[in-house]
């Protein structure tokens, strides 16, 4: 059997990570004390970096980072028939996805500095890497802002919902989701505390779909595994695709339909 958590832990958790996040919120308003030093020395390592800069490049490619951070979840899934597991596997991916959900109506109202490639203030040095600077200015809405990160909060959600679920396959999804993210700050796609305030945003939501047990709604999805496997896993299916997609397809689609 599978031991519940206590509801006070977790929300004492969730308020914990509820308080990293505001801080690293208040320290990316002073962007000269942290985040600018910070993504500058990083930057001057990263200019001879060489290989090292591809192999970057390449793990932070969008949908490999997806593809393998779902596969942790469903090697978790499939990991235990314990239905207490399972329950506690999908909250935690209901979670992620509502925590990317307020990820991504923070990172549309809060004003804060684009990504430090684009940073005019920051004299970046451009990696090679990257492709031609110009190419990624006009394609890549160079003015938007990248606090927080909606894939990092996604992401990281996912692992720490593998995490709670399975603590050994946990630490894995947990340390490449990491890894990645760490990664696009090597890049110069975000700074520090981007990544600080999704992986804490994430925390938070994860933790505190775990006290309220978020409405019965993992034991409800086991319980139509059980009666419809096949149905079931059709939706999990697409669910899967559209998780290692951050929504992607069904974003572009809903562009194309918005007058």
């Amino acid at each position: 059997m599978m031991r519940a958590i206590p509801a006070s832990k977790c929300l004492m958790a969730a308020l914990g990570f509820l308080a990293a996040c505001a801080t690293a919120t208040v320290l990316r308003c002073f962007r000269d004390y942290f985040d600018r030093p910070v993504a500058q020395v990083i930057n001057h390592l990263a200019v001879s970096g060489g290989v090292f800069n591809r192999i970057a490049a390449g793990v932070t490619y969008p949908t490999f980072q997806g593809v393998v951070v779902l596969s942790f979840v469903w090697c978790c899934w499939f990991s235990s028939s314990r239905p207490e597991l399972r329950a506690r596997l999908v909250r935690g991916t209901a979670a992620a996805i509502l925590a990317a959900l307020i990820a991504h109506r923070l990172h549309d109202s809060l004003s804060f500095s684009p990504k430090p490639m684009f940073d005019p203030s920051l004299e970046y040095h451009p990696l090679g890497v990257l492709g031609d600077m110009d190419t990624l200015r006009a394609t890549s809405n160079p003015l938007s802002p990248s606090f927080p990160s909606e894939r990092a909060t996604l992401f990281a959600g996912l692992a720490i919902a593998v995490c709670m679920a399975s603590h050994k396959i946990g630490l894995l999804a947990l340390g490449f989701t990491i890894a990645v993210e760490s990664c696009r700050i090597y890049l110069g796609m975000h700074y520090p505390t981007d990544m600080i305030a999704s992986f804490c945003l994430a925390a938070a939501f994860v933790w505190l779909a775990e006290a309220g047990a978020f409405f019965g709604l993992g034991s409800q999805l086991v319980k139509w595994e059980h009666a419809s496997a096949p149905s079931f896993y059709l939706c999990g299916l697409f669910a899967s695709y559209q998780l290692a997609t951050a929504f992607q397809g069904l974003r572009d689609l809903a562009g194309q339909l918005h007058f």
